[in-house]
């Protein structure tokens, strides 16, 4: 499975097949040194359980309706020149705490188009949303039910289904790579 910096899975492992002594590694495929291997498992015992994946998941599921989203917006993340410096912005801005970019109504939903020139990683921070589809298509193969990052590759476009609930207040979007975050590659949007 692709990963991107604060995305969160769900992963059911089954270990039956293994005998007590084996072990097991997670590795990440496009890590070196220390963060090639995420962890271990070593299996100490054998148990029986005679449980299986469930044909669904998660049955109380909300997919949210295109149609009910009160408005479109557009929302670019790339890199650009500021104040003569390289840096990283979003609909052209740098980061100003003072700044919004969106005021969305409690309890409203909105599609955003985000796209990138670069691999962003976007997250909104209390604002859970649904993948629509990336480019031309639809949802990519890890892009289904909520979610609160979507991992955009370089020049890749994706809508989302946003939903503005539980609490009025100022939160920030931004992007999850650390260097393109500790360059304030985020912005502000209210919930009134």
């Amino acid at each position: 499975m692709e990963l991107a910096p604060a995305e969160r899975f769900d992963v059911l492992v089954d270990f039956r097949e293994l005998r007590a002594g084996s072990r097991a590694r997670m590795v990440n495929d496009l890590g070196d040194g220390s963060t090639a291997t995420v962890m271990r498992f070593d299996v100490t015992r054998a148990v029986s359980d005679d449980r299986g994946v469930p044909d669904v998941l998660s049955p109380t599921f909300e997919r949210l309706r295109e149609s009910d989203a009160v408005r479109t917006r557009q929302m670019t993340f790339r890199s650009q020149g500021i104040d003569g410096a390289h840096g990283w912005v979003v609909n052209g801005e740098p980061f100003a705490p003072d700044s919004v970019q969106a005021t969305a109504a409690l309890g409203s939903t909105e599609i955003w188009e985000l796209t990138a020139d670069f691999h962003h990683p976007v997250h909104l921070h209390l604002a859970p949303f649904q993948v629509l589809g990336r480019g031309t298509g639809g949802p990519g193969p890890y892009d289904h039910g909520w979610k609160d990052t979507v991992d955009l590759r370089p020049a890749e476009a994706a809508r989302i289904l946003v939903r503005f609930d539980g609490y009025r207040g100022r939160y920030v979007f931004h992007c999850h790579n650390l260097e393109h975050e500790d360059m304030v590659m985020m912005a502000n949007f209210d919930v009134v």
